[in-house]
């Protein structure tokens, strides 16, 4: 239950007035690698203000999809 808390509390502050905020996030969400981050990610990464911002949730999207990618072959048995 805590980690649900954990990843909403970080999808809102992609919303953060302060941009190292967000930048901070981001990262945080791409280590964690839940697949409801995927969406709030892409907004960042094309909407935000901060370059800064679009960067780093430009890698943490990267990262989730491929946390999902090996997680869904580690099921597969490949």
């Amino acid at each position: 239950m805590r980690r649900i808390r954990d990843v909403n509390g970080l999808v809102q502050a992609l919303t953060d007035a302060d941009e190292m905020v967000r930048v901070a996030a981001a990262e945080a969400l791409g280590m964690v690698g839940d697949e409801r981050a995927l969406a709030p990610l892409e907004d960042a990464k094309f909407y935000d203000e901060s370059v800064a911002v679009r960067r780093a949730a430009s890698v943490a999207q990267a990262q989730v999809a491929d946390r999902l990618e090996a997680g869904r072959s580690v099921r597969r048995g490949s």
